[in-house]
């Protein structure tokens, strides 16, 4: 079985502008879409390797935590229980700790909308540990964790309940995700290069224009680095060569610090919310560089396109077909006689030439093996 080939001929049959003298502008508008497709393929692996190049946006996301409590007993209470206290009341005591999270209004307001992301797409893991909560009287568990699953949802907020009737000091960390991945510098790399978290890459960077900025670079060998006091305090030698800092700064970097958070869990109230919102800076992709991957990785466009390309090659091909039937038309109306002679004389050749085929395969297959 064979695939039919799809027709891709646009071309307009010659000398059809005699008799169709729209059909010129339809030449001149393919040429021009000739050259529109190759300035948009052009356009396309610009972006293509624009995309290539990092373009974050820096945005303050700002963390909030509260709790609220629900069937807790008030000192009043205590103290007048026969005449207060609920005996009906059938559910413990308990509370429900909240971590929330919103990304501010950038400082010069934008039209182009940044696209939202939620809450815990920003962290690669969350600990909630419970401080002063008896194990004995809650074998529930003190410590929560929650760890980032690939191709899970993301949500706003991080929610915990447990039981209790009394205040609970919580210790909430946090681990960002960075992406690219971001390391912590030391101190003296840090000193160096006035960067305290930074991706590997735009460490080397900061590395190589340190080294061009004080011309440590070898004037004949350009591989080597003649390394400055600085320098020598990191790497412990008075020369290396380039292409060995990547590996060289690894003993400088580490994981970025996680983000710490001290809270008291308070029972005496329906709601209550720490008095300070914690702010980190955060990098999104820019609304430019979302809108270029949507570019590039649209297909739907190009189905449309392809579709519009189809009906283009039909019609033609029915302009091609019709050109045909015109021609053998007019050269019978013009002289009749002529024509029919001329066709039979050319049907009989036709004819003619079949028959001598087919006595050449009667030949060869009679002459074949016996």
């Amino acid at each position: 079985h064979f695939r039919k080939k799809r027709p891709t001929d646009r071309n307009m049959p010659p000398k059809i502008e005699a008799f169709v003298p729209e059909s010129k502008l339809y030449i001149e508008l393919n040429e021009f879409e000739k050259k529109l497709d190759a300035t948009i393929m052009r356009k396309r692996l610009d972006v293509q390797e624009a995309l290539g190049k990092p373009t974050k946006v820096k945005r303050t996301l700002r963390i909030f935590v509260s709790n609220t409590s629900s069937d807790q007993t008030s000192a009043q209470q205590q103290n007048n229980e026969e005449e207060n206290f609920d005996f009906n009341s059938g559910n413990p005591p308990s509370w429900t700790l909240k971590i929330e999270g919103r990304l501010l209004d950038p400082p010069i307001p934008t039209k182009k909308a940044q696209p939202v992301q939620k809450f815990t797409s920003f962290f690669r893991s969350i600990c909630i540990e419970l401080l002063d909560r008896d194990p004995k009287l809650y074998p529930d568990g003190n410590t929560i964790e929650w760890h980032k699953q690939s191709n899970a949802p993301e949500h706003d907020g991080v929610e915990v309940s447990r039981r209790g009737d009394m205040n609970v000091k919580a210790r909430i960390i946090l681990e960002p995700e960075y992406m690219p991945l971001k390391f912590k510098l030391d101190a003296p790399l840090s000193e160096m290069l006035d960067m305290k978290l930074e991706t590997k890459p735009q460490i080397v960077m900061g590395i190589w224009n340190y080294i061009k900025h004080n011309k440590l670079q070898d004037a004949e060998d350009k591989r080597m680095i003649h390394c400055d006091a600085r320098m020598q305090e990191l790497f412990n030698a008075p020369q290396i060569y380039f292409s060995h800092i990547p590996e060289l700064i690894n003993n400088h970097l580490a994981r970025p610090d996680p983000i710490v958070i001290n809270y008291t869990i308070r029972v005496d109230k329906e709601f209550h919310q720490s008095p300070q919102a914690y702010d980190i800076d955060v990098d999104l992709d820019s609304v430019v560089r979302q809108k270029m991957m949507n570019s590039v990785a649209s297909t739907q466009l190009q189905k449309e396109i392809m579709g519009l390309d189809d009906k283009i090659v039909q019609c033609v091909q029915s302009i091609n077909n019709s050109k045909i039937k015109r021609d053998f038309l007019m050269q019978f109306a013009q002289n009749p006689v002529e024509f029919i002679n001329k066709w039979i004389a050319s049907q009989a050749r036709d004819l003619e030439v079949q028959q001598r085929m087919q006595e050449l395969l009667n030949a060869q297959r009679g002459a074949g093996p016996q």
